[in-house]
C-alpha cells in the first residue's frame, strides 16, 4: 500500500476516542484489554488502516488512525466495537449498549498537532496515576515506538520523524501539552479522575463529597471549563451544576 508522506497528512489522520456507556469500566481486566487489542490487530489490515498510536484505559480507548478512505475507519471501528460488545456482554452476563454513543473523531491537520496528540495519548495512564512513566504501561503504543514493533512500520516512522532509524530520542523528547479541544480535554480529565478514584460516574453525580473533590481537582490542576461543559460531561442539568458548584465555592472560598 504505497503512500507518500504528503498524502499521509492530507486530512486523513484522526484521533478517535471510544468510551464505555456511562463511563463504565469496560476494559477493567487485563483479559478485556487484550481482547480489544487482539481485535485491532485482527482487522486493521483487512480494512487498510494504519494505527499510529493507541492507549487502552479502563473505561475508554484512544486511537490515532489513518486510511486512504475515511469510510474504512468507520467500518473498522464499527466491526471492532461490535465484536467487543458481544464478547463483553457474554463474559459479564449483561445486555444492552457497551459503548457510549458513536466514537468521537478529531481531525489532525499538522505534524505538530500529531506529535502533541501522540504524547497526550501515551501520557493518559501517567496522568491517571496508574503508572509513573509511559514505558511502564503495557496497553499503549509507547513501547512499540521504543522497540519498533506492534503496528509501526517503516513508512509511518519515515513520515513521523522523516527517518526510521535513530528516531527514539526525538520521540522521547516530544513535550506534553494539553490538546486544544477543551471538551475532549475535560472529558479525559473526568476519565482520569474516575480511574484515579476507582469510582463510577454516577457517584460524582449523587455524592456531594466526590463532586466537590472533582471540582477541586479541576481547579488545582488549572483545567478550564464552563458550567455548560461541566453539565454536559456529567449529564447534569445546568441549574443543578450552578447550585452544586456554588456550594463548593462557598465551602472552600474562591476557587
Amino acid at each position: 500500500m504505497p503512500r507518500t508522506g504528503r498524502k499521509l497528512l492530507n486530512g486523513k489522520i484522526c484521533h478517535h476516542i471510544v468510551q464505555g456507556i456511562n463511563r463504565e469500566y469496560i476494559f477493567n481486566e487485563k483479559e478485556d484489554k487484550n481482547k480489544y487489542l487482539d481485535l485491532l490487530k485482527k482487522y486493521y489490515i483487512e480494512y487498510k488502516i494504519d494505527i499510529i498510536c493507541y492507549c487502552i484505559m479502563d473505561n475508554h480507548t484512544h486511537l490515532i488512525l489513518y486510511s486512504d478512505n475515511i469510510k474504512n475507519i468507520s467500518a473498522f471501528m464499527g466491526r471492532v466495537n461490535s465484536i467487543y460488545a458481544m464478547y463483553y456482554n457474554k463474559k459479564y452476563n449483561r445486555v444492552g449498549y457497551v459503548f457510549r454513543n458513536r466514537f468521537k473523531s478529531i481531525l489532525i491537520m499538522t505534524r505538530e498537532q500529531l506529535y502533541a496528540c501522540i504524547k497526550y495519548i501515551h501520557m493518559n495512564p501517567v496522568k491517571a496515576n496508574i503508572v509513573k512513566r509511559e514505558s511502564e504501561y503495557k496497553y499503549s503504543s509507547y513501547n512499540d515506538y521504543l522497540n519498533k514493533s506492534g503496528f509501526l512500520n517503516q513508512r509511518i516512522l519515515d513520515f513521523l520523524f522523516l527517518k526510521s532509524q535513530n528516531y527514539i530520542e526525538e520521540f522521547k523528547s516530544i513535550p506534553y501539552i494539553n490538546i486544544n479541544d477543551n471538551k475532549v480535554i475535560l472529558e479525559d480529565v473526568l476519565n482520569q479522575f474516575i480511574n484515579q478514584e476507582k469510582i463510577e460516574l454516577n457517584q460524582i453525580k449523587v455524592e456531594d463529597d466526590l463532586f466537590e473533590k472533582f471540582i477541586l481537582y479541576l481547579n488545582s490542576n488549572n483545567y478550564k471549563y464552563t458550567m455548560k461543559e461541566l453539565a454536559d460531561i456529567l449529564n447534569i442539568g445546568k441549574t443543578t451544576i450552578y447550585r452544586k458548584v456554588k456550594k463548593v465555592k462557598n465551602k472552600n472560598g474562591k476557587i
